[in-house]
C-alpha cells in the first residue's frame, strides 16, 4: 500500500509518541501506588491527563493553524518530553496532577496535527486504509510501551527517561520531512444537545467508552500493584488490554456491517459486563488467566467507540459526519476524565475492585438502553465500518477537508472521509 512519504513519517512518529505516553501512564499510576497514595487522591491526579486532553482540544487548534504542523508537533513533543522527565524530580502528590495535564495538553496538540495532517495529504481512495494505518500505530505504540515497564527497577528516573526519549525522537520523522503544511481552514458545527436528539445511543456509548478507558488506564495499575502484581505481571496484564483493543477492531467492526449496529453494540455491552463479573469472581487467578480476561474486556471496550461512532454518522447523514465525530470524542473525553475520579472514589469505600461494578452497572445499563430503543426505532441504512482512533476532537477544526466548497451536493465524499471508504 502506497500512502506517502509524509504518512510513513507522521506513522513512526506517532508510535515512538504513544511508546513513551502508553509507558508513562502507567508508570506514573504505578509510583502513586508505591508511594501509597490514597485512590480518591490518586484518581484526580490520573484524571487530569484527560482534563489536559480535553483543555488542549478546546485552546491549542489556534496555535496549529498560527504557526503549522510542523513547528506546532516540535513544540508538543518538545512540553511532552519535559512533562515526563519533571516527574522524576517533582515530589509525587498534587505536583503531579500538574504534569498529568502538562501531558494531556501536549498529546492534544500532537494527535490533532497529525491526524489534520493525515486527513490533508491522503487521496480520498487511501484514506481509510492510512487512518487504519494510524489506528495500528496508535495501538502498537501503546503497547510497546507497556511492555517496557519491567525493563527498569521499581525506582529511578530511568523509565521516565526512556519515555521521554521516546516522545522526542518523534520529533525527527516530522521535523525533517520536506512536506510542506496543510491549509488549514474552518469547520461546520453540531451541538452535542442536537446530537443526543438524533443519535441518544451513539454519544452514551461513547461518554461510557470513554469512562471504561479512564478506569483501566488510571485504576487497574493502582489496584494490581496494591494486591502485590510485579511490574512485569502488571506490564502483561496492561499490554493485553492495549493488543485486545487492536485486535478486536476488525472482525467487532465487520460484524457491525453486517447486522444492525444497535444489536453488535448491545452485545458489546452485555460481554463488557461479563468480563467486569469474570474479574470480581475470578480475581484470585494467576496473571495468565487476568491477561485473557484483559484481552477480551480489551477487544469489547476499545471497540465500542468506533461503532458509537459509525452509528451516530448513520444517523445524522454524511454532511453533518465531521462535526457529529468531535461531539462524539468530546463525550468520550469527558467520560475518560470521570472515570479515574469516580471508580477512584468508590474503591475507597468499598474496596479495590468497585471500579469493576461501576463499569459493568455500565454496561448493563446501555446493553438495557439499546435493547428498549431497538423495539422503538427503526434501523437505518448503515455505510461502510471504518475504525476510528479516540484521541482529540479539535482535529474536526483543523480538518481541511471541512470547507463547504469541497464537499460535494451527493455527500459522497463525506462518506468517504468520514468512513474511511473509497470514493467513487
Amino acid at each position: 500500500m502506497r500512502i506517502g512519504s509524509v504518512s510513513i513519517s507522521l506513522l513512526v512518529a506517532t508510535t515512538l509518541t504513544l511508546l513513551g505516553n502508553g509507558l508513562l501512564a502507567t508508570l506514573v499510576a504505578l509510583r502513586l501506588a508505591d508511594a501509597d497514595v490514597q485512590a480518591p487522591l490518586g484518581g484526580w491526579i490520573l484524571a487530569c491527563y484527560f482534563a489536559g486532553l480535553t483543555a488542549g482540544t478546546l485552546v491549542l487548534p489556534q496555535t496549529v493553524r498560527r504557526v503549522g504542523n510542523i513547528r506546532a508537533f516540535a513544540a508538543f513533543t518538545a512540553l511532552a518530553t519535559s512533562a515526563a522527565l519533571a516527574h522524576a524530580f517533582v515530589p509525587v502528590g498534587w505536583g503531579w496532577a500538574l504534569l498529568r495535564a502538562a501531558t494531556g495538553l501536549s498529546m492534544a496538540g500532537v494527535y490533532m496535527t497529525v491526524e489534520s495532517w493525515l486527513n490533508a495529504e491522503s487521496a480520498p481512495q487511501l484514506r481509510g486504509r492510512v487512518m487504519a494505518a494510524y489506528l495500528v500505530a496508535l495501538y502498537l505504540g501503546n503497547g510497546l510501551g507497556q511492555v517496557m515497564l519491567p525493563v527498569w527497577s521499581d525506582s529511578g528516573i530511568e523509565a521516565f527517561a526512556f519515555a521521554a526519549m521516546a516522545v522526542s525522537l518523534a520529533a525527527i520523522p516530522v521535523s525533517l520531512t520536506h512536506i510542506p503544511n496543510p491549509e488549514l481552514d474552518g469547520s461546520a458545527r453540531l451541538s452535542a444537545i442536537e446530537l443526543v436528539r438524533l443519535a441518544p445511543l451513539g454519544w452514551w456509548a461513547a461518554s461510557i467508552s470513554g469512562f471504561l478507558a479512564g478506569t483501566v488506564y488510571a485504576n487497574v495499575p493502582l489496584a494490581a500493584r496494591v494486591e502485590g502484581l510485579s511490574s512485569s505481571d502488571l506490564s502483561q496484564l496492561m499490554a493485553a488490554f492495549v493488543f485486545g483493543g487492536l485486535a478486536g477492531q476488525w472482525p467487532i467492526g465487520w460484524l457491525s456491517d453486517r447486522m444492525d449496529r444497535r444489536t453488535v453494540m448491545m452485545l458489546v455491552a452485555t460481554g463488557l459486563a461479563g468480563c467486569c463479573a469474570a474479574f470480581l469472581v475470578l480475581g484470585g487467578v494467576g496473571i495468565a488467566g487476568r491477561s485473557i480476561l484483559a484481552f477480551g474486556f480489551g477487544a469489547l471496550a476499545f471497540s465500542l467507540y468506533p461503532i458509537a461512532v459509525a452509528h451516530t454518522i448513520d444517523r445524522v447523514g454524511d454532511r453533518q459526519s465531521l462535526p457529529a465525530a468531535a461531539q462524539m470524542l468530546l463525550a468520550s473525553s469527558v467520560g475518560a476524565v470521570l472515570g479515574p475520579i469516580v471508580a477512584s472514589s468508590a474503591s475507597a469505600v468499598f474496596g479495590l475492585k468497585s471500579f469493576y461494578v461501576i463499569d459493568g452497572l455500565l454496561a448493563i445499563g446501555l446493553a438495557l438502553g439499546i435493547a428498549v430503543r431497538r423495539m422503538r426505532v427503526a434501523p437505518v441504512a448503515q455505510d461502510a465500518f471504518v475504525a476510528v482512533p479516540r484521541t482529540t476532537f479539535a482535529v474536526n477544526d483543523l480538518d481541511p477537508r471541512n470547507h463547504p466548497d469541497e464537499l460535494e451536493p451527493s455527500g459522497a465524499l463525506g462518506t468517504a472521509l468520514a468512513h474511511g471508504t473509497d470514493s467513487e
